[in-house]
């Protein structure tokens, strides 16, 4: 994963960590990892089922013609991945949600991403007397004057809506998964 594949973490801070912490502590070293990496993969599931509904789709198209080179036409909703880095020594570290990327490649949608969840304007090539009438605004740099903007994409943000969506059930997931193997420890003592 690259430093900007994942766009939507999530971290448990405040009160909320000091009541799961002794509620792990509880569970003791060895199975108290186990519960807390269950609470946030069932979270991390829940986050990528809402992110797949919220990600625009574009055409179904096998491939796309991009600045004139036909490039593979990815879906966003096909590659998005989460990550979970668990428990440490006491600690609660992270949950992530986000889209695969394949560095150097168009076969990942991490080439277009930002633009579809962020916005972009859309520009052509300015005719010779629109790069005249720009010089004579002021614009002297080439970039300046030879490209006009003609409209605008507005932005989706359907990660911070799926953030938003799903954080506030982050810690009754993981409390539930501390509840379970609880439960399933103490079966298993019963058992013997």
């Amino acid at each position: 994963m690259s430093r900007n594949s994942f766009t939507a973490l999530v971290e448990i801070d405040g009160a909320e960590i000091e009541m799961l912490n002794r509620k792990l502590r509880r569970l003791g070293d060895d199975l108290a990892p186990k519960a807390l990496r269950n609470g946030f993969r069932k979270w991390t599931t829940l986050c990528k089922r809402t992110a797949k509904t919220l990600a625009p789709r574009g055409p179904s198209r096998p491939t796309e013609r991009v600045r004139g080179t036909e490039r593979p036409n990815p879906h966003i909703a096909d590659f998005i991945t989460t990550k979970v880095k668990g428990y440490s020594k006491g600690r609660v570290v992270w949950a992530a949600v986000g889209v695969k990327e394949i560095r150097g490649s168009y076969a990942t949608p991490h080439w277009y991403l930002r633009w579809v969840e962020f916005g972009h304007k859309i520009k052509r090539r300015a005719t010779l007397p629109e790069q005249i009438l720009l010089k004579s605004r002021g614009n002297e740099k080439k970039k300046e004057y030879s490209r006009i903007t003609i409209g605008e994409v507005r932005g989706t943000f359907f990660l911070r809506k799926t953030l938003s969506m799903c954080e506030p059930r982050l810690v009754p997931a993981v409390e539930d998964a501390i509840a379970a193997q609880i439960e399933k420890n103490w079966e298993v003592k019963r058992g013997r």
